[in-house]
């Protein structure tokens, strides 16, 4: 067994909860419960035991890489071995943001799928809910805490390097370690008796059950242990994924390029061009010049890009809904303020942000988690003031009075995308109307995340992103306060010592009935308490290049939308 070095990582709070938004950001399909508990609920069916315990290697390999070198390839700005006129080898993706780094375990944004590309996870999940077994080609569930790993054999980092159980020890502690950002991806992992059994076996130690022990663990990257140095991962990731990464300039691209000793099937593209657009309008103009094949549009776009003749558009509910947050810092003025928060939320008319700023392509949301959940329930609906009454601008100006807020300056922060300035702007015309200015302050997106997490910054609210990476109601109530320094420092709110100890049984009580009453008894404290207000869900849109096979596009949980590596060509 190689020699292994371990490197401890400072925690690193700045994380909403779990994962990354990336383009094609895409949680969700609309299937059952049943269907879902198929998949984290590994004893649950037989269909599950045959996914989790096959030892198909051809299988395995069938599921996670696909190969078909009929494929022709697209010509891009990579003019590295340019191809034969009219063949394609590249493909060029749009993504929003770059968060300035490339270490996914420590940072979050955008940059999530291409990593993706180079760094590989033990498995990942589809939409369909089917597991694809990547660098684990099998797992025995001893009991609902101890699964046996086992680990594909002759696999090779793009440094050289053999994979083995050492570097799946070591990235679960590198990311356990990172805290906000990386934390979620194993929050599942009791750490501390986890073991390596030999080179291609481990013994993964868990909590206990809980409702998304696969989608948790499907966003977990692997990393060379032996390698591993985190200045030069956030600019130059080493993995066992087919492509390396062969350019990298911050808030601009990332350019990727196959890998010829790539362990599995290979992908029939060989250069992947990820070019940073914020601007919607930036999206719209390298669509229109056939600049990108890919890349989410906003919903005022959708009726124009819909008329390009070489593009087709994907909508749907992805569990990324708009969220009013507030700060909980001592720099804020709704720090032990509840009827300031709640004067905020009845001035505010979500309705008019669902028309204005994503033209009634959306719905207003009656609780604070998206109806794509698996487990929301219809009870979870209007269950306080908060979304029952909603807009009420009489009474939000009489708890503006007692809790003072009225003739105070607030700012709100936004991450400076057209959808969040826009939305700040109407929500600051409301406030305008109980007696209230609001200034708006926008930043880049990493900023946004620190500035999140930092309990001595100053700011009072913001516009942002709420989201559902697993689809589970409990993961905004588990992890959007646990990693919160403001929301788990003492008497932050009401009961906020009973709401962390009672919060974590919503995802790890297998009991469905008891687990439903925890999420009820929860929710309602997390609602009450007005921890954040979520305005609306809209559609998320992604327009597709004609050129791109349709049954080649896979949503995946861990590769945080669309499989980039198993997409074709026509």
């Amino acid at each position: 067994m190689k020699s292994k070095k371990f490197v401890a990582i400072l925690i690193c709070i700045v994380m909403m909860l779990a994962v990354v938004t990336a383009c094609n950001k895409d949680t969700g399909n609309t299937n059952s419960d049943s269907n879902t508990n198929d998949n984290t609920q590994s004893n649950n069916s037989s269909n599950t035991q045959d996914n989790t315990q096959s030892n198909n290697n051809q299988n395995s390999q069938d599921n996670t890489q696909s190969n078909n070198n009929d494929n022709s390839a697209n010509q891009g700005d990579n003019q590295q071995n340019p191809a034969p006129a009219g063949v394609r080898d590249t493909l060029n993706i749009a993504i929003p943001n770059d968060s300035g780094s490339l270490d996914a375990a420590n940072s979050t944004g955008a940059t999530f799928g291409a990593v993706t590309c180079i760094m590989e996870p033990l498995w990942d999940i589809t939409d369909d809910g089917d597991i694809l077994y990547i660098l684990a080609e099998s797992v025995d569930i001893v009991a609902p805490d101890e699964w046996i790993l086992h680990l594909r054999q002759g696999v090779k980092f793009s440094n050289g390097n053999d994979f083995t159980a050492d570097d799946v020890y070591f990235s679960i502690m590198l990311h356990y370690n990172a805290g906000a950002t990386g934390g979620p991806r194993v929050q599942t992992v009791d750490v501390n008796n986890m073991e390596v059994i030999d080179d291609y076996t481990f013994r993964l130690k868990l909590w206990d059950y809980h409702v998304a022990n696969w989608t948790v663990l499907s966003m977990m990257i692997v990393y060379d242990a032996e390698s591993y140095d985190p200045e030069v991962a956030s600019n130059h990731p080493i993995g066992t994924g087919p492509y390396v990464l062969t350019d990298y300039v911050i808030n601009s691209h990332l350019s990727l390029e196959l890998r010829d000793e790539y362990w599995g099937e290979m992908p029939t593209i060989k250069y992947l061009n990820f070019r940073v657009l914020a601007e919607p309008s930036q999206v719209v103009n390298s669509l229109a010049t056939g600049a990108i094949d890919i890349g989410s549009i906003s919903t005022p776009d959708v009726s124009y890009v819909s008329t390009m003749p070489n593009y087709f558009i994907n909508s749907r509910y992805t569990g990324n809904y708009v969220l009013l947050g507030f700060n909980f810092g001592v720099n804020s003025f709704f720090y032990h303020n509840l009827d300031a928060r709640r004067a905020v939320v009845h001035a505010v008319d979500p309705q008019v942000i669902v028309d204005l700023v994503y033209e009634g392509q959306g719905e207003v949301m009656k609780c604070v988690v998206p109806k794509l959940c698996f487990d929301y329930e219809e009870r979870f609906e209007n269950m306080d003031d908060t979304y029952s009454i909603g807009y009420n601008v009489e009474l939000a100006k009489q708890l503006a009075e007692s809790s003072g807020l009225a003739g105070q300056t607030v700012t709100i922060m936004t991450d400076g995308t057209p959808t969040q300035v826009l939305t700040a702007e109407i929500v600051q015309n409301m406030l305008q109307a109980i007696g209230v200015t609001a200034q708006i302050l926008s930043f880049d997106g990493a900023t946004v995340w620190q500035m999140l997490y930092d309990p001595a910054s100053v700011w009072d609210m913001s516009i942002g992103a709420g989201m559902a990476p697993n689809r589970r109601v409990g993961d905004l109530l588990v992890n959007g306060v646990r990693y919160s320094p403001t929301l788990t420092a003492p008497g932050a709110f009401n009961n906020n010592d009973y709401y962390l100890q009672i919060a974590p049984l919503t995802l790890s009580t297998a009991d469905d009935a008891q687990r439903s009453e925890y999420l009820y008894e929860v929710l309602k404290m997390y609602i009450e308490n007005v921890l954040n207000f979520s305005l609306c869900d809209v559609l998320y849109s992604t327009a597709i290049s004609t050129d791109i096979d349709p049954s080649s596009i896979t949503y995946t949980f861990g590769t945080a939308g669309i499989r980039i590596q198993t997409l074709k060509f026509k």
